[in-house]
């Protein structure tokens, strides 16, 4: 079937007439055109003259040249009118275009009033208009015409019968013929939907496409899933699965079931994959969609699947290549918005768009209607924006607190920040104003509300007020309690965050912190130990090698190439007669002997024969060994709690025990008390203490006692969130 498409300007359509149109040299059927005086006429197969040469052009501006019953286009070199063949004229000329395209049917276009705009309607041979000239478009499509009118700047299309019967009002935005006597439209959500030509709706827009016919079946899609329609238009298979196959065999999803740990069911979808968005959100995929739902399962965004998803507060994030939409929960009035890139902050999200960044709060909502040139995250409580070419902040509703004047600034850490203004290096207050002195060569702002600068080759401590807490021309290296200070000879020393000089820079190392409470300090062939004010412990001494640990009251010392421990006074409380030690954790500890490990109590006493190849320390009364490859795990009492006949031990979070055997694995409770026995393929500990198990192909979930609360009769259980899981179905 032949197809007309007429829209544009009038002033690119009068180029192209002018440019193309030339005397035809044929006769169709019983007429002829001919030619006088450059001017055109129409004559009949006998040669007498029907309409005397007296127009610029007969015909039609485009496509076939022959008349139509009866009637031929016009000329007369300012626009086109209609003529019969016998030379009465039957509208003046007042076309833009004329053109017969289809039988009786006369398409022609006129000028819009109040623009260069073309306006399509039809006529017919008597001059009469059938569809009215209001359509930017018109196309003809297995003898129906799909007409488009632009309102409120957008365009709708619809569709009539040649006699201008109205199959569907002009408010969709695509009509296309697909087979079978239906026409496929969609409407202004891009939903598909199905017309047959006598106006009867067989399917009400909600599919996201319809397939080409093949043969009397067509595959249709909603939300990534597969129907199947008859050529009738009705369904026969729903669109709900994952592939309909050629000889119409339907192929199924996955099933998600997500459930609490006793087994409540909270949902159930089918699909390929589901996860969880920041605890906010899921999304569901199908076949490269996805349908993401918030906490009260209500839809907030259906389409493809985005190339990241993310959630600010209760609002979607979501990127598709390069756009970033905003979508606002349910609760709020604002419109979703659409940035080319964004940054989530704790209490805000900056859009970007425009080459301008925005400002938006928890609400959705933007800040304050300004656009920014720069913005920066991870401030304490004023934003750095910038605008115009200068930094400056805002305060967190949205006004103005630090004027933009800056060349470049820092994130508030508590209440200082370093700018740049003028080419100098300052520290500022939350007020904008300068603290300390008036430049600095390098500023490091710290979290402890204090700063770190340098000018020249000095580097200063400063306080919030800027006064300088410590001066030094050594360098300075961050540590637990402040800074190491190191010469240019390499010795060091230790302040603290506050400036206050723990140790002068004599040493040749200092530890960091132990347990919270101790430094190791180190002189030529001394040693000493501090606690953290800097008050001796153990003076510098040169009795011991080294002093590695110090837990529970005990310092492991090395003397004579050898291990022992002393306590806090300097006793020597268990021999250095061991060739490593660990640290006394629960009361014992590991020491080696001749090349095996044991544990020896705080009176030296051997608790646990050295016949062991390698020992952890005990936690929660708990030690897992190693002996001729295999594991195990003793007691605090030093009696074996797990039999050392084990691949592998493992110690969850909550101390609970998985051990493996022949890539079997079984699980024992904190106590070494048998749980289960190595026979599964997987067992796991979730972060609320049940366990994922796996055996012979399926899974399920157990409590720490070994009784199933989800049954073992899934293909895969894996944790969605804290206390809920989904389990995976495969659907064959």
């Amino acid at each position: 079937m032949r197809k007309l498409i007429r829209s544009g300007s009038a002033t690119t359509l009068l180029l192209c007439f002018l440019l193309t149109y030339t005397l035809p040299s044929f006769a169709q059927g019983n007429y002829s055109y001919f030619e006088e005086n450059e001017r055109v006429g129409l004559k009949d197969k006998n040669g007498e003259t029907l309409i005397t040469p007296k127009y610029q052009k007969l015909g039609w501006s485009s496509g076939f040249q022959y008349p139509v019953k009866g009637v031929i286009g016009y000329y007369d070199g300012t626009a086109w009118g209609l003529v019969t063949v016998k030379g009465k004229v039957v509208t003046t000329p007042k076309y833009y275009s004329l053109e017969a395209v289809h039988g009786s049917l006369i398409v022609a276009s006129i000028k819009g009033k109040f623009s260069n705009l073309l306006l399509y309607g039809t006529i017919n041979a008597n001059g009469q208009t059938i569809i009215s000239f209001k359509n930017q478009t018109i196309k003809l499509d297995h003898d129906h015409i799909i007409v488009s009118e632009k309102i409120k700047h957008k365009r709708y299309s619809g569709l009539y019968t040649q006699t201008n019967k109205e199959i569907l009002p002009k408010s969709y935005r695509t009509i296309q013929y697909l087979d079978h006597g239906m026409f496929q439209f969609t409407d202004t959500l891009n939903q598909h939907g199905l017309v047959r030509t006598t106006g009867e709706i067989i399917l009400t827009p909600s599919l996201d496409s319809i397939a080409p016919y093949s043969g009397d079946y067509a595959l249709v899609y909603k939300t990534g899933k597969v129907g199947l329609i008859s050529a009738q238009g009705q369904y026969i298979h729903q669109p709900k699965y994952k592939a309909i196959t050629s000889d119409q065999t339907t192929i199924p999803f996955d099933q998600f079931d997500i459930k609490t740990s006793e087994d409540q069911l909270n949902g159930s979808w089918s699909a390929d994959s589901i996860f969880m968005i920041r605890d906010r959100f899921l999304a569901i995929c199908t076949n490269g969609w996805a349908e993401i739902i918030n906490q009260n399962k209500e839809t907030v965004y259906r389409g493809l699947l985005p190339t990241k998803i993310d959630a600010f507060k209760s609002h979607l994030v979501i990127t598709n290549y390069k756009t970033t939409t905003l979508i606002p929960s349910g609760k709020t009035v604002f419109r979703t918005v659409n940035f080319d890139s964004v940054k989530i902050d704790k209490h805000y999200l900056y859009g970007y768009t425009d080459k301008h960044w925005k400002v938006y709060n928890s609400f959705g909502r933007e800040l304050n209607g300004k656009s920014y040139d720069g913005i920066q995250t991870e401030s304490n409580n004023l934003i750095p924006v910038k605008r115009n070419g200068y930094w400056g902040y805002l305060d967190l509703s949205g006004e103005v607190a630090i004027n933009y004047k800056y060349e470049a600034v820092s994130p508030f850490f508590q209440e200082i920040a370093a700018v740049n203004y003028l080419g100098y290096n300052n520290v500022i207050n939350q007020f904008g104003e300068v603290v300390g002195e008036a430049s600095y060569d390098s500023i490091w702002i710290n979290h402890d509300n204090t700063a770190r600068v340098k000018q020249r080759s000095r580097t200063d401590i400063l306080n919030k007020n800027g006064a300088a807490l410590f001066q030094t021309y050594n360098q300075l290296t961050p540590h637990q309690l402040g800074y190491l200070e190191k010469t240019e000879s390499g010795q060091v020393g230790l302040i603290d965050h506050n400036g206050r000089i723990l140790f002068y820079p004599k040493y040749d190392m200092i530890s960091p912190l132990i347990r919270d409470r101790f430094i190791i300090i180190q002189k030529r062939n001394q040693i000493a130990v501090s606690f953290k004010d800097g008050s001796f412990l153990i003076p510098f001494t040169d009795d011991y090698q080294a002093i590695s640990d110090i837990s529970e009251g005990f310092l492991s010392i090395q003397k004579d190439n050898q291990y022992g421990f002393i306590d806090f006074d300097q006793q020597l409380r268990i021999a250095n007669r061991y060739d490593s030690v660990g640290h006394f954790q629960e009361g014992l500890c590991p020491v080696r002997l001749h090349g095996h490990w044991g544990y020896v109590d705080k009176k030296e006493e051997l608790i646990i024969q050295p016949n062991l190849d390698s020992v952890s320390h005990f936690v929660d009364h708990m030690a897992i060994v190693k002996r001729d490859e295999k594991y195990g795990a003793y007691g605090i009492d030093g009696e074996i709690a797990i039999d050392i006949n084990y691949d592998q031990i493992t110690k969850t979070p909550r101390d609970m025990f998985i051990v493996a055997s022949n890539q079997k694995y079984g699980l024992y409770d904190s106590h070494g008390n048998k749980i289960l026995s190595p026979s599964y393929d997987l067992i796991s500990e979730s972060s609320d203490g049940y366990f994922i198990v796996s055996r012979r192909t399926k899974a399920g979930l157990m409590n720490t006692n070994g009784l199933y609360t989800i049954p073992l009769k899934y293909d895969e259980i894996y944790e969605l969130k804290y206390g809920q899981y989904v389990c995976k179905k495969i659907v064959k």
